[in-house]
C-alpha cells in the first residue's frame, strides 16, 4: 500500500498541490507528467518523507527509494565507496554491491567501481546514484527526472532495471518530460495541472508500436 491523501502544500501565497489524491500500485510502473513548476518535484519529496505537506498524509507499508535530481552522492568518494555507505546504513552487506544481480551489475557499475565519483560521465552518476536508492531492496521506488541528459546505454541500463523491478513487484514512481522514455516502460501516466492529478491515462493496453503515438499526444494536450 502506498496512498497520497488530500496533500495540500504551499510556498507563500503559491498553492502547488491542493488536494492530492493518489494510489499506487506494486509490480506497476507510473509515470508523473505535468509543465515545469507544476509542482512534481514537490510531490515526489512529500511522497518520500522528505518534506511535510500542509495538509493530508502518507500511508506506506514496506521500504521506499528515492532517487533525487542530484542523486545524493560524494564527489571526492569512488562508485564503489559511495554504495558502500548506502549499504551500510541498511545493514546490508558491501559484499553484495556487485553480485550477479545486484543494481549495481545490472547498471553496469563494474567497471567504474574504482573511479572517483567527480571524475565519471552524467549517465554513470545517475547509475550510481539508482544503485544507491535501491541499495535497501525497497517495495517502491520514487524518482525525479531520472532520465534528464542521459547518454542512450546509460537509458537504455536504466530502462531494463526498471521493468526487472516491475516484473519482481517493485512500485515505481518517476517524474519525465521524455516521450521516448515514458513510451518504453510506463504502464500509467498522471498529469499534474492546477495542483491536482488533472487525468490519468493508461498505457497497459496499447500496443507497443503505438504507445509513442499516444504518449506525444498526451504531452501535447497536458
Amino acid at each position: 500500500m502506498f496512498c497520497l491523501q488530500n496533500l495540500f502544500k504551499s510556498y507563500g501565497s503559491v498553492q502547488v498541490l491542493q488536494g492530492i489524491h493518489l494510489e499506487l500500485n506494486p509490480g506497476e510502473i507510473s509515470c508523473l507528467v505535468g509543465a515545469n513548476a507544476a509542482g512534481k518535484t514537490t510531490l515526489l519529496t512529500i511522497a518520500a518523507g522528505l518534506q511535510k505537506a500542509d495538509q493530508g498524509q502518507v500511508l506506506r507499508k514496506g521500504k521506499l527509494g528515492y532517487l533525487a535530481q542530484e542523486g545524493g552522492l560524494l564527489e571526492d568518494l569512488s562508485v564503489e565507496e559511495n554504495l558502500s555507505l548506502w549499504y551500510a546504513a541498511n545493514n546490508r552487506s558491501s559484499k553484495t554491491i556487485f553480485s550477479s544481480v545486484s543494481p549495481a551489475s545490472l547498471l553496469g557499475l563494474e567497471p567504474h567501481r574504482h573511479k572517483r565519483v567527480s571524475r565519471v560521465s552524467g549517465g554513470i552518476k545517475r547509475r550510481t546514484g539508482l544503485a544507491a536508492a535501491l541499495s535497501g531492496e525497497p517495495q517502491w521506488l520514487l524518482m525525479d527526472e531520472p532520465f534528464t541528459a542521459l547518454d542512450l546505454q546509460s537509458r537504455e541500463k536504466i530502462l531494463s532495471l526498471l521493468n526487472t523491478l516491475k516484473e519482481s513487484g517493485t512500485g515505481i514512481l518517476f517524474s519525465s518530460h521524455d516521450p521516448a522514455v515514458i513510451a518504453a516502460c510506463a504502464d500509467r501516466i498522471l498529469l499534474l495541472k492546477g495542483g491536482h492529478i488533472h487525468q490519468q491515462f493508461s498505457l497497459r493496453q496499447i500496443p507497443s508500436s503505438e504507445r509513442l503515438v499516444n504518449v506525444l499526444e498526451i504531452l501535447a494536450n497536458a
